[in-house]
């Protein structure tokens, strides 16, 4: 009888290991030192990359949520703007095994690095420095997509999505419009045909499809609204179309297909980036402190 408990009860953390269904008590808070925003998982080994706006650098850590677990890790460390404030958007993975990562740029110094796997650090593109970005998406080894706003004085923001082509020289890049009409995108995630994007502004995550977004003659408006949530954050979607993003000021919430939200964590301090493990069916949320001298944190929260 003890044997059959043993083994039951092994059974039962090995489940949880792999992320199977699981309460959200059972998620992990993982201390993160400096300012985290945006998040990556490398798919072959769940490895975690995160932007650090402190460290104006990518750190990574192989066993994020393991007792065991390492420490976080510098990865690479961005350039910064001379002048300029550090802030580091969206990252993510290219084909190669390269990470994508975006310069913020205040208005002034706005770019998209490329990290190869070594962590040397080469400029993808610096076109258009204006434009404030936030999220990314790669759509292949060349071709990416960027959501930007820009702000001048007073007036209200006013955003986009564009697609950036990349030459064989970062001067050669070309950017391309195909989406306007936003305030404040910040998200991007595909899922299907689909393109969504979060305006923070607007309190709405939007659709457009993709490929007919790229083919129009000029840049299709945002005008067919998914969902309607509080101050959506950048977004991160599930192969069966389940879309994840900040929803409020403390929450981190999933949405169905139809655009119906569930609140899958409610007590983070600034949700900022997400990141979906499908391997170990695993969501990680970027909490950043509210204040400036508190530390950070990631949350890993089981999904199905």
């Amino acid at each position: 009888m003890k044997r059959r408990a043993t083994a039951a009860l092994a059974m039962t953390m090995f489940l949880a290991a792999c992320g199977s269904l699981a309460p959200v008590t059972t998620a992990r808070n993982v201390p993160f030192a400096g300012a985290p925003n945006g998040v990556a998982v490398r798919d072959a080994d769940g490895a975690i990359f995160v932007t650090d706006d402190k460290a104006n650098a990518i750190v990574m850590s192989s066993q994020i949520g393991s007792e065991d677990a390492p420490a976080f890790s510098l990865y690479a460390r961005l350039p910064g703007a001379e002048g300029e404030r550090t802030g580091l958007s969206q990252i993510a993975f290219a084909p190669n095994g390269h990470l994508l990562v975006e310069r913020f740029g205040f208005g002034k110094a706005s770019a998209v690095f490329d990290v190869a796997p070594s962590g040397q650090v080469a400029l993808a593109s610096d076109t258009n420095a204006a434009r404030r970005r936030l999220g990314l998406l790669v759509l292949d080894g060349g071709t990416f997509l960027s959501s930007w706003f820009v702000k001048e004085g007073d007036a209200p923001a006013s955003g986009g999505v564009s697609i950036i082509t990349r030459g064989t020289t970062p001067r050669q890049a070309v950017e391309h419009d195909i989406v306007t009409g936003l305030s404040k995108p910040v998200g991007l995630a595909i899922a299907g045909d689909m393109l969504y994007i979060s305006d923070q502004t607007a309190n709405r995550i939007y659709k457009v499809d993709l490929q007919s977004a790229r083919a129009a003659s000029a840049p299709v408006p945002a005008s067919d609204v998914f969902a309607t949530v509080d101050a959506p954050d950048l977004m991160a979607a599930s192969p069966n179309g389940t879309l994840y993003t900040k929803c409020g000021a403390h929450a981190v919430c999933s949405f169905s297909k139809r655009g119906r939200p569930t609140v899958i964590a409610s007590d983070l301090k600034a949700p900022r980036g997400v990141a979906v493990d499908v391997a170990r069916k695993r969501l990680i949320v970027v909490d950043r402190a509210s204040a400036p001298d508190q530390p950070g944190a990631l949350r890993v929260l089981p999904i199905k």
